[in-house]
């Protein structure tokens, strides 16, 4: 017999489906690297393209030139496009177009009726009918889909604040000015992961910065929200696609509202407003959030869009980049490995969820970009209160550097609601706060410098010896008190 956990892999397996490449991927699309310095004859390239049908081309450009994302005819087989490719000289290398997924799992059903916008537990439903897990849970209680919002919510596609409409444009009058002295944030009890890595504490030697840029890669932010608003990243030079607060490379405009909640909910762990008297406080009371949308409303997105969203970011300014998504079995995915390596150039953390299967990252079953070994990248498992590693937190003593609170946490959805979710997206924006946090102290450091103290000043935890790198959960405090 099958365990409840055995039993639910098998189940996304035969539902998820393995392609040859080990990964899911977009069908009938490739993203090809060609050698720098290799002149090409467009001649040569319009028969080499003729030759294996494709339809049309994306060309990057800037820090990506060589880069080339092609989408085939309806006939052709990605597999046979990336033969073809692989054996001309000019072609460093060729990869399907994989796809990406955000990484909530939530605990508990939301009835977001009541007149707070908080989130009421109502039993933990089973994934799925008939097994018993996560254990314990409710299997009279339907599951829910993470992220998904209730159609007469906002973001919703039927709703008034759909993307695109007048009530999501960014409000570009000047936000409001710090309130002094500051209005303690009401609900900042609920917000169980600041007090477990001490950042309460720390606010007493930093509060944080406008000056530093974090841009969220998800799903999108409600940048109207009145907790995050303040705090939304302007782009000084906004191009004539309005990118006045980030871009959404899912429908390639300047309006990257979040019709899921998972973006928005990562952006609030990060930098929800403090001390205006709303809501919560991210691990940031000050910080421009850069609202990078990759993530359709569903929850995926393709490698395409997310290095073209990483690019983004670096090119405006972004020091921490904060990824609550990944794909399994993609260690082939070159091209999402390589933009990560392009941001260490730039001098960019690029923070990472660990995933939500409860697998070891070091092996085999590893979820990318997790498991990559990028120097500038901090891989984050979950913990939950009672500094267990939460049961869904992927791991790896050689490939996860630290842990952060990621069960039931409470942060900013659209329309300016609260929820609580849970996953590694939860536990990684409290690393990319924290990182953050001490870069607006220390604005002179290098990105190895701030992750080297990040990972030197964690709470040692039993539950993540031989689990993590260091071993241990985030301390904020410790991290800005850290004197060589």
């Amino acid at each position: 017999m099958l365990r409840p956990r055995k039993a639910v892999l098998l189940i996304l397996t035969l539902m998820v489906g393995n392609s040859v490449f080990g990964g899911e991927y977009r069908p009938g699309e490739v993203i090809v690297k060609y050698k720098n310095g290799v002149v090409r004859a467009r001649s040569e390239v319009n028969a080499l393209y003729d030759s294996i049908g494709v339809k049309s081309v994306h060309y990057y450009s800037g820090s990506m030139s060589g880069f080339e994302h092609l989408v085939l005819d309806d006939s052709a087989k990605v597999e046979d496009a990336m033969e073809v490719l692989a054996g001309s000289n000019s072609v460093e290398y060729v990869q399907p177009n994989y796809i990406l997924h955000a990484l909530p799992i939530q605990l508990v059903n939301a009835d977001r009726s009541d007149e707070e916008g908080i989130v009421k537990a109502q039993g933990t439903p089973c994934w799925f009918p008939g097994i018993q897990f996560p254990p314990g849970c409710d299997s009279d209680t339907p599951p829910s889909q993470p992220g998904n919002p209730d159609p007469t919510e906002p973001g919703a596609p039927d709703s008034p604040s759909n993307p695109g409409s007048p009530s999501t444009r960014p409000n570009l009058k000047m936000p409001p000015m710090d309130i002094v002295p500051a209005i303690v944030d009401p609900q900042l009890a609920k917000a169980y992961g600041l007090t477990k890595t001490h950042t309460i504490e720390a606010w007493d030697v930093s509060k944080g910065s406008k000056d530093v840029i974090v841009a969220d890669i998800d799903t999108g932010i409600d940048y109207n929200h009145d907790d995050l608003a303040f705090n939304i990243w302007r782009n000084p030079k906004p191009t004539d696609k309005n990118d006045v607060v980030g871009f959404d490379f899912v429908h390639n405009d300047g309006l990257p509202f979040d019709d899921n909640e998972h973006g928005t909910h990562t952006a609030g762990t990060i930098g929800a407003v403090g001390g205006n008297g709303i809501g919560i406080s991210g691990v940031n009371q000050r910080v421009s959030l850069m609202s990078l949308k990759f993530l359709s409303g569903d929850g995926s997105g393709t490698t395409a869009d997310a290095i073209r969203a990483i690019d983004y970011a670096i090119n405006h300014g972004a020091k921490v980049l904060s990824n609550s998504w990944g794909g399994k079995g993609d260690p082939d995915n070159q091209a999402l490995k390589d933009a990560i390596d392009r941001a260490k150039t730039k001098d960019v953390l690029f923070i990472a969820a660990a995933g939500n299967d409860g697998a070891d990252n070091d092996g085999s079953d590893a979820d990318y970009p997790a498991a990559f070994d990028n120097d500038n990248l901090i891989a984050v498992a979950a913990t939950d209160e009672r500094d267990s590693l939460a049961f869904f937190s992927n791991y790896g003593k050689k490939s996860t550097h630290l842990a952060a609170p990621g069960v039931n946490i409470y942060s900013t959805i659209p329309g300016g609601k609260y929820a609580s979710l849970s996953g590694t997206s939860m536990a990684c924006p409290h690393v990319a706060g924290g990182a953050a946090l001490l870069w607006s102290m220390h604005p002179k450091w290098n990105y190895k410098k701030v992750k080297d103290v990040l990972m030197k000043t964690v709470d040692k935890i039993p539950a993540l010896a031989n689990k993590t790198i260091s071993g241990g959960r985030m301390n904020v405090l410790k991290a800005l008190n850290y004197t060589e």
